[in-house]
């Protein structure tokens, strides 16, 4: 697993840095990832049932001897983060100690994101296929390259699977807790259009940039009466501005701004949108919109359920603490699959000095999660 990381860790799958933060699944930096890299990788494995799903999404089967359940394991290509890390691309082994881990680890953008949940389905794949452990339900693995802030992948492998997943865990860096809820959250993209002029005139135009000031400040009164006792309270976060134009000493005519606007269940982000509306109000002679962007709903699964208990207890191991639960601040792909009906999770071994510094991923922590993930799906989908 170590040298499968370190030769994925050596391949970008990075969103580049700018505005526009999304990235299409289809993009041609995901393509050659998921075709070139992964999915030479899944034959070495001894995974023969590889199916494509639409917007470049795989789907790796190992048939049950039953047809009645499936469990499904998803992990993601797009990496968002660790953007100004030093040789992002080295794959190196080496000591962390200046980060706090004097262990060896992987380093490399994308290790503790994505590509260490990568190396480890890809062994804990190797080792049910090479052992013959046979399983009485279907196991599905997923290559999800949703990177567009929605939960439009996991809709279109879902759709594609027969029988359909009883539960799913989403692989993702959660410090090996296992994440039962989240928030959901939308993008509110707001429009402010003024009147351009020159730097040394401003009373003869209407600077975007004092429009923008206003509707930050009108943003901060917005509040809410309730709140969620797990999952916590609402928030409307402003997270980019851009103007338009940027030309010398000129006050620029337009703005934009994307509101990080956090769900809780049973929200809808038309509310979310209209919530918004009436804080701002009217703020002629300016003119504003505000419409609903890329959404992703939020999740909340029974820590009681069967699953959960079964993955809790697939992760103790002698001397070392036992995994815990957490509803954590972050939004990603659980409520979509909830959503379908499919209760999930979140789960995956976690490093790197987040958000933007440098990226690695302990090997020990690696290791845990396989044997974590192995033992779950032997306890809980295997034959005997």
């Amino acid at each position: 697993m170590v040298d499968v990381l370190s030769r994925l860790a050596r391949v970008s799958t990075a969103v580049p840095l700018g505005y526009e933060t999304l990235i299409a699944p289809d993009d041609p930096i995901l393509v050659h990832y998921v075709q070139d890299v992964l999915r030479p990788e899944l034959p070495k494995v001894g995974i023969v049932d590889v199916s494509d799903v639409p917007d470049n999404n795989l789907v790796a089967r190992i048939h049950g001897l039953s047809s009645d359940e499936a469990l499904l394991i998803e992990c993601y290509t797009p990496t968002q983060h660790y953007n100004l890390m030093d040789d992002p691309l080295s794959g190196r082994v080496a000591t962390a100690l200046d980060y706090g881990y004097d262990e060896l680890c992987v380093f490399g953008q994308g290790v503790s994101q994505n590509k260490v949940h990568q190396a480890v389905m890809l062994g804990v794949l190797r080792v049910l296929v090479g052992a013959g452990v046979p399983l009485r339900n279907t196991l599905y693995w997923a290559i999800n390259n949703e990177g567009c802030s929605t939960h439009a992948c996991s809709e279109a492998i879902v759709s594609s699977l027969n029988p359909r997943p009883v539960f799913a865990v989403c692989q993702l860096g959660t410090g090996l807790r296992i994440w039962l809820g989240n928030r959901g959250r939308v993008d509110l993209d707001i429009h402010v259009r003024g009147r351009a002029t020159h730097s040394s005139n401003p009373r003869a135009g209407l600077s975007a940039i004092d429009g923008v000031n206003e509707v930050l400040n009108r943003l901060r009164t917005l509040t809410w009466d309730s709140a969620h006792p797990l999952l916590g309270a609402r928030h409307a976060i402003p997270y980019k501005i851009r103007y338009v134009p940027v030309a010398p000493h000129t006050l620029p005519s337009d703005a934009d701004l994307a509101i990080d606007y956090r769900m809780l269940p049973g929200d809808e982000p038309e509310e979310a949108a209209a919530a918004v509306r009436g804080v701002i109000g009217d703020l002629s002679p300016y003119v504003v919109t505000v419409s609903v962007g890329v959404c992703q709903y939020p999740a909340l699964v029974d820590a009681k359920d069967p699953w959960v208990v079964a993955l809790a207890a697939a992760g103790d191991e002698q001397g070392l603490p036992p995994l815990q639960t957490e509803y954590p601040t972050s939004c990603f792909d659980a409520g979509g699959l909830q959503r379908l009906g499919i209760p999930a999770v979140t789960f995956g071994a976690r490093g790197g000095d987040f958000p933007l510094g440098a990226d690695f991923m302990p090997i020990s922590q690696m290791m845990r999660e396989a044997r974590t993930l192995l033992r779950f799906i032997v306890d809980r989908i295997g034959a005997v």
